[in-house]
């Protein structure tokens, strides 16, 4: 089966060379990465990309898969972590699906690594329903497709809320699977944006909190903040999951913010969200 785009023409334009163009205009807008490239300074091990439109998001987003474009070897296989916005489908999802397509193309899915992972993984199940509607993890596949000549293998996971312990265990289960394909170059994105519904200068000061703790690799610090002050980051879960997941397979982890800003910076209005691309290198 074909997962078929379920937002192109809402997030994204539908049209190929339209939405190659827009991608580019991402790259090459004031607030993207054109202006000033992460420096690669060693293994990309993953990060953390925004999922809104890309007319609000898509320049921020260019500074993570900018960076992706100079990492060599590029990835073989790239696991999508991204929150559940429905209540479709299973809590823990991974797709089902033997590729996704989008207008640039198709991306095929990692079937064998899927099936350990579901080997492995009792909380993870094979499911299409919790990704036909969801747009956090396509939205970061023409990105991929347009900064990666040769295209990875990609597997999407599809994360709904629960308790810290609960995504802990997950999270170590994946990782323990990852270990086991040390061999193979596996990366890791966590789709999330950040304060939603918010003033400007409120979302630049709320977001450095949670920015903070990311940076510092503190995830039951990031955990509760969001939790317990009711902080509105969509992608508690994948991030969550993300750095549990990098600790454990990762050695000498150094995350890096290579930008943020909101969608008030792109234009004006009262409140807006707030959007970051966050580097975890491996150093040797």
């Amino acid at each position: 089966m074909i997962r078929e785009p379920a937002v192109a023409g809402r997030f994204y334009e539908a049209d190929a060379d339209l939405l190659k163009g827009q991608i580019d205009g991402c790259f090459r807008h004031k607030l993207g990465a054109t202006a000033s490239p992460a420096p690669v300074q060693s293994r990309l091990a993953g990060f953390i990309a925004p999922h809104a439109g890309y007319m609000f998001s898509g320049p921020v987003a260019s500074h993570a898969f900018e960076r992706l474009s100079r990492e060599n070897p590029l990835p073989q296989t790239i696991i999508l972590l991204g929150p559940k916005h429905t209540y479709y489908g299973a809590e823990f999802s991974v797709s089902a699906a033997s590729s996704w397509k989008t207008p640039l193309g198709t991306l095929e899915v990692d079937v064998a690594l899927r099936d350990r992972m579901l080997s492995a993984v009792k909380t993870l199940k094979a499911d299409n329903d919790a990704h036909a509607m969801e747009h956090s993890i396509e939205v970061q596949l023409p990105f991929i497709q347009y900064f990666t000549a040769n295209r990875p293998r990609i597997l999407p996971i599809a994360l709904h809320y629960s308790t810290f312990q609960v995504i802990e265990k997950l999270a170590s289960d994946i990782a323990a699977v990852l270990l086991a394909e040390k061999e193979q170059h596996i990366m890791l994105i966590a789709s999330s944006d950040f304060s939603h519904d918010t003033p400007r200068e409120e979302a630049y000061r709320l977001d450095r909190e949670v920015v903070d703790r990311i940076l510092a690799l503190d995830t039951e610090g990031f955990y509760r903040l969001i939790v317990e002050e009711d902080r509105s980051v969509c992608g508690l879960m994948p991030i969550t999951a993300l750095l549990i997941i990098l600790a454990q397979i990762g050695q000498n982890i150094n995350a890096s913010l290579l930008k943020y800003a909101t969608s008030m910076d792109i234009m004006r209005h009262d409140r807006g969200v707030g959007y970051a691309s966050i580097i975890f290198e491996e150093k040797a």
